[in-house]
């Protein structure tokens, strides 16, 4: 993870409505916070949110001064996807710039679109992931945590444990007796994400 001296650090979250994306973003802008970063965090999403697109964005600098832009985000170096169909449907892409890292919801083997093929993804299926720890809200999984930990390892800031207490001190009183299987959804997202491909000169 990288960013030019004296600029901001970009991540944009997207999923949909159910999904908690805006759930993932808080642990992220959370986590790095106790990492000794001044990130800020910002949601955005439409009333009618269950299978409407959510996001999320946060930006932070990495000499950890504080951020006083408190605009959009603008070209994020990573991007947490929690459904691919978003791409298209939110024109996404095109804001993304080359060696992007995409944090990518995805079955192993599942083909991408050739609009994101170009960035550098890493792979993980949080959806068999929640289903088989039962995080779910009727019939949609519950993504937050799986995808927080593939984040932990993607972005190289941090350690599982540093995640995993992240998310016991932001979720402790909202899930109660699903917080062991929301730890060990994070534990099996960073162990199971498939990392990109390291950058070429």
């Amino acid at each position: 993870m990288h960013a030019e001296e004296g600029s901001s650090f970009e991540i944009a979250v997207h999923g949909r409505g159910g999904q908690a994306a805006k759930t993932a973003g808080e642990f992220l802008t959370h986590a790095l916070y106790r990492m000794g970063y001044n990130p800020h965090g910002q949601p955005r999403y439409t009333p009618d949110r269950m299978g409407a697109p959510v996001s999320y964005a946060i930006r932070f600098r990495p000499d950890r001064q504080r951020i006083f832009d408190r605009s959009w985000i603008r070209h994020p170096q990573i991007v947490v996807l929690f459904d691919v169909s978003l791409v298209e449907q939110l024109d996404l892409a095109p804001t993304w710039r080359p060696g992007t890292i995409l944090v990518l919801n995805t079955k192993p083997d599942a083909p991408v679109p050739l609009s994101v093929s170009q960035f550098r993804i890493a792979r993980l299926d949080a959806n068999r992931i929640a289903r088989e720890l039962r995080l779910t809200r009727g019939c949609v999984p519950i993504l937050s945590t799986a995808m927080a930990g593939a984040f932990a390892r993607v972005c190289g800031l941090m350690t599982i444990e540093n995640m995993l207490d992240t998310i016991r001190e932001v979720s402790k009183a909202s899930v109660g007796r699903y917080l062991e299987a929301n730890l060990n959804a994070a534990r099996r997202g960073f162990a199971e994400v498939a990392l990109p491909e390291p950058e070429t000169d």
